[in-house]
């Protein structure tokens, strides 16, 4: 099974890889957003782009 690879890192923080992930006979393609040690699993780089940006907003409502 491979490693994550690294495919997103915006400026201001965060990172999204892509994961091969075997189940049975086949594999499935799935992204892992992270922001701050918070990770999550998508089935698409949108969903995981999506989930980054969320955490910064909660973040920043946070500290307000």
């Amino acid at each position: 099974m491979a490693l994550p690879e690294l495919i997103y890192a915006p400026l201001d923080g965060g990172t999204i890889h892509r994961y091969e992930i075997i189940g049975g006979k086949r594999k499935f393609l799935r992204f892992i957003g992270c922001y701050l040690g918070q990770c999550n699993f998508h089935k698409n780089i949108d969903d995981a782009i999506d989930y980054i940006k969320n955490l910064k907003e909660l973040q920043k409502i946070q500290k307000i």
